[in-house]
């Protein structure tokens, strides 16, 4: 489709019937040639309206650009499904693609824009995508032309199997498994094309499509003041860019302070020299459909920053007391340097990878923790060194992935080394298994637990130093969000990793073992035993 010219002409000898028939197959062909994707779209009837750029001239650029990488990080209703649907169809009428693959948060997401979105727009649209359909069945395959689109919940695998595609598109990246998003691009492999669109609302900072827009040429959309020229990005300006005149709000110039018009901007690249990734951040400020009032008005009465940022501005956030910063982390340092050794009893907590990390702490009279030792080791016979030098009572190690050598060292040490796994839907106290050398945590609740410890100042750490940086920076590394239960729609906090984190687990260990009923430990110590 798309690549056949008409070479038919009217036979002016022939008669009526001939030439009537010769006109009606020249109409057909010429219909199949490609028109550029921003005339073709103008064709379009979206919701019982002729589509029309007015009041989202914020679209045009992006409806003309056609690079194969694209990350767009954006606020909600502001086109962008509308423009990734849309070009799917466009793109399965007119290139030689095999397959589209389009990725939903969930199942339930895909039944829903399968009915929702996609029937509505084949049934108004009868002549320019209507009768390139051929199998409207099934929820989850329509067959385009000669490609197939596949709509999928990005939660499950076994979907994204023997799927040959050469256009993917992830609808709300922040909740797409990792494993999935793999799966999906090995989907890929063996296409001549590879096009990929990714786009959501942002969740935390450095996660999801925010570590992606950041890889990118990172464009933003800039407001040209009619008075004195100057560009405004109202994003990065935000909320000095919205002002009171008279009693009304409005969208200011930087500069003069004289009105912007959303219609009057320019896509600005922060760095244009990356040129094999294209980003758009998108905004509800300099949406014609959200006024610049409801925004300033929600921004002052919100008790929840973060869901007006990421939804309305279109910015990674998250709240001080939901992710550490490094210099939080660093405040708490003391003035002793990393001890190599301790007379008083301590405990430790391990985390294993690549690299073993350990932390060593003691209680404080004035603290809960101090923590006198952070370092990292490549082999397990070295744990054995530290737990003499620093007489350690109780240690917690990661139990995965070496679970040999864990429990190796775990029967080194009887009584002393306990395996952690952390339990999903644990609750309550933590459970210690003498007989197995296991101790039980819910993750989330630990990691509370933890992370109040240094937000309450109630650590203290070696004096700053380069190992006590790659802590801090592992500490941050780490942020709390919401997360919702696809089956039962409950919503839930988790902690995830957005960088190395391996010191971070390696603390909370370390607390986890200073909670445990070790005072014998302390009476055996002091007693010479």
């Amino acid at each position: 489709m798309g690549k056949r010219q008409s070479s038919v002409h009217k036979n002016k000898k022939s008669g009526d019937l001939f030439s009537g028939f010769l006109n009606d197959l020249e109409m057909e062909f010429e219909s199949d040639v490609k028109p550029p994707f921003i005339e073709w779209v103008e064709g379009i009837v979206l919701d019982g309206k002729k589509f029309s750029f007015k009041g989202h001239e914020y679209l045009i650029t992006p409806y003309k650009d056609d690079h194969p990488y694209q990350i767009y990080i954006k606020a909600t209703q502001l086109g962008l499904t509308t423009l990734a649907m849309i070009r799917s169809f466009y793109k399965a009428i007119y290139e030689d693609y095999r397959g589209i693959l389009y990725m939903f948060p969930s199942k339930s997401d895909v039944s829903d824009f399968s009915r929702g979105r996609i029937s509505p727009l084949m049934e108004e649209n009868p002549d320019v995508i209507g009768k390139y359909i051929k199998n409207t069945d099934s929820i989850n395959i329509k067959q385009i032309s000669d490609c197939f689109l596949y709509l999928r919940g990005m939660k499950s695998r076994t979907g994204l199997k023997s799927v040959p595609i050469d256009y993917l598109l992830a609808d709300e990246l922040d909740e797409a498994p990792q494993l999935s998003l793999d799966m999906a691009h090995e989907r890929l492999a063996h296409s001549e094309h590879k096009i990929q669109l990714f786009f959501s609302n942002p969740t935390l900072p450095d996660y999801g499509v925010d570590r992606y827009f950041k890889e990118t040429d990172q464009r933003y959309y800039l407001l040209k003041c009619p008075k004195c020229g100057e560009y405004t990005d109202m994003v990065e300006t935000f909320p000095e860019c919205l002002i009171d005149v008279k009693g009304r709000i409005i969208r200011a110039c930087v500069k003069c302070s004289a009105e912007l018009d959303t219609s009057k901007g320019e896509w600005v690249a922060k760095y244009p020299s990356i040129e094999d990734k294209r980003g758009y951040q998108f905004s509800q400020l300099y949406s014609n459909y959200v006024t610049p009032e409801s925004i300033l008005n929600q921004y002052k009465t919100t008790n929840n920053l973060t869901d007006f940022y990421n939804l309305k501005i279109g910015l990674a956030y998250v709240s001080a007391e939901n992710r550490l910063s490094i210099e939080e982390v660093i405040s708490l340092c003391g003035n002793k340097g990393i001890a190599g050794n301790s007379n008083e009893a301590c405990f430790m907590g391990v985390d294993q990878g690549q690299e073993i990390h350990v932390v060593i702490g003691k209680k404080h009279e004035e603290k809960k923790c101090e923590i006198v030792h952070i370092g990292i080791y490549k082999d397990w016979q070295e744990l054995d060194y530290l737990m003499k030098r620093f007489s350690v009572a109780r240690c917690v190690v990661d139990a995965m992935p070496e679970i040999r050598n864990a429990r190796a060292f775990a029967e080194r040490f009887l009584g002393k080394v306990y395996l952690n796994y952390y339990l999903k839907h644990a609750k309550g106290s933590y459970r210690w298994n003498d007989r197995e050398k296991i101790v039980n945590v819910n993750r989330t609740e630990s990691l509370d637990a933890s992370h109040h410890l240094i937000m309450n100042q109630e650590v203290i750490l070696p004096r700053d130093s380069e190992m006590v940086k790659k802590f801090a920076i592992h500490c941050h590394n780490v942020a709390k969000k919401i997360k919702e239960d696809e089956e039962s729609g409950s919503k839930y906090y988790e902690y995830i990793k957005l960088g190395p984190d391996h010191f971070r687990h390696a603390f909370n260990y370390l607390c986890v073992a200073m909670e445990s009923n070790v005072n014998y430990m302390y009476e055996t110590f002091a007693l010479g035993g």
